[in-house]
């Protein structure tokens, strides 16, 4: 049987407990956004502003966040501004002329018009602690956040975003991955959840068997939506997504980059070998510092009843079938000099890093259709085992068995 979560009322500094970074920085989870000012009319507009579309597209659709962070780089040398899609925004961006505080040093920054992000570097003066800038006809200024790559020196770290999943899949998932892969660390963006405190958050994290330390970071930011009115953009409906897209940047840039290794999951996804190889160990011998590798969906198939755990599904479709169409990444951050100062990790991919290896077969990312909460389609309808499309995966039995303790025979 899948052994029980950790009692959420356990203190968090309890013996063997797994360190909570913001108990020791209390500011390393802060941010440093830049808003469009309430009572000015400058917004984000969205594509095809004319066509008609539910209100639920609207209160999802983020028209004010011009910067989601204003960080420092690992070396201190330069300032990033990461922030979203900037769509109309974007000629206001690229004329930006920054001064740094108290030096009073004027620069124009690099701009990067990534992958539904927007990614920016200026070199400032390393005593500069604020910096000021007017956007449209808003002046700005705002604080220069300390970069904290030193509090993950060494780590293998694995990292997500969230929003209302249940605590017990966030154990499960963390546990999974110190056990399997062997990760020190992991780093939750929690997208302002509301079945749960980010006490609680901190609470089950804290209590991961294994786990050496751990950081939950507010991002409080719009996610976006689906559209399924315009769908012209390269991304098709899914153009419209906010808060995900840049968390990646900033998690690389600002915490990331004295880490030993990286892998971004989702909480319904877990990475498994056939060979029960560590993920971390493999892209830190990469000849890249970069390791690409297939998802493929887990059928939402199960006997148990009650709230679903990632070790009752083990069906999938036969053959290619089961592929999922997005891929899942790992990187290694020093070999990060194969990587542009406007490198972007993004959801499935890994922009503006040198890489010759293709993707690998020794990995795969299973994606779980009946782990969710709060997606755009419905996933919780179930499916009936048919033994000619569908196969029990052995590989999932195996490495359930090993890491939760439930049957190897299904």
């Amino acid at each position: 049987m899948i052994s029980p979560l950790p009692n959420p009322t356990l203190s968090r500094y309890g013996v063997g407990m797994a360190i909570d970074l913001a108990l020791a920085h209390p500011d390393i989870a802060v941010a440093a956004p830049v808003l469009l000012d309430p009572a000015r009319p400058l917004r984000r507009i969205p594509l095809g502003p004319e066509l008609d579309r539910p209100q639920s597209f609207h209160d999802r659709f983020d028209d004010d966040a011009v910067f989601y962070d204003v960080f420092r780089d690992h070396t201190g040398r330069h300032v990033y501004l990461i922030g979203p899609m900037a769509l109309n925004l974007a000629p206001l961006i690229d004329n930006l002329e920054i001064v740094g505080h108290p030096s009073g040093t004027s620069a124009r920054p690099r701009i990067h018009h990534g992958i539904q992000a927007e990614i920016l570097r200026v070199t400032l003066p390393k005593g500069d602690t604020h910096l000021r800038f007017t956007f449209g006809e808003q002046p700005v200024e705002v604080a220069i956040q300390r970069n904290r790559s030193d509090a993950f020196r060494g780590d293998r770290i694995v990292f997500t975003i969230n929003k209302d999943n249940d605590l017990a899949w966030i154990a499960d998932w963390a546990r999974f991955y110190v056990a399997e892969h062997g990760a020190t660390a992991a780093v939750v963006y929690d997208n302002d959840s509301t079945s749960y405190s980010l006490d609680d958050l901190r609470t089950t994290l804290a209590g991961v068997p294994g786990l050496e330390k751990f950081l939950v970071i507010p991002w409080p930011y719009r996610f976006g939506s689906m559209d399924d009115v315009f769908t012209g953009h390269r991304f098709g409906g899914n153009w419209a997504m906010f808060a995900q897209p840049p968390k990646f940047t900033q998690f690389f840039r600002r915490y990331g980059m004295r880490a030993r290794s990286i892998l971004n999951a989702d909480i319904d996804e877990l990475v498994m070998s056939p060979f029960r190889r560590s993920v971390f160990k493999a892209v830190e011998r990469s000849p890249f510092g970069l390791l690409r590798f297939n998802r493929m969906w887990v059928l939402n198939a199960r006997a148990e009843d009650g709230v679903p755990r990632h070790a009752q599904f083990v069906i999938r479709k036969k053959g290619v079938a089961a592929r999922d169409r997005g891929k899942k990444w790992a990187i290694a951050p020093g070999r990060a000099f194969f990587a542009s100062w406007r490198a972007q990790p993004w959801t499935h991919q890994v922009r503006g890093w040198f890489n010759l290896s293709g993707s690998s077969g020794a990995f795969y990312g299973y994606h779980f259709i009946g782990i969710s909460r709060s997606w755009y389609w419905d996933r919780t309808e179930q499916i009936t085992f048919d033994p000619k499309l569908h196969v029990k995966d052995q590989l999932m039995i195996d490495t359930f068995a090993d890491v939760y303790g439930t049957p190897r025979r299904r």
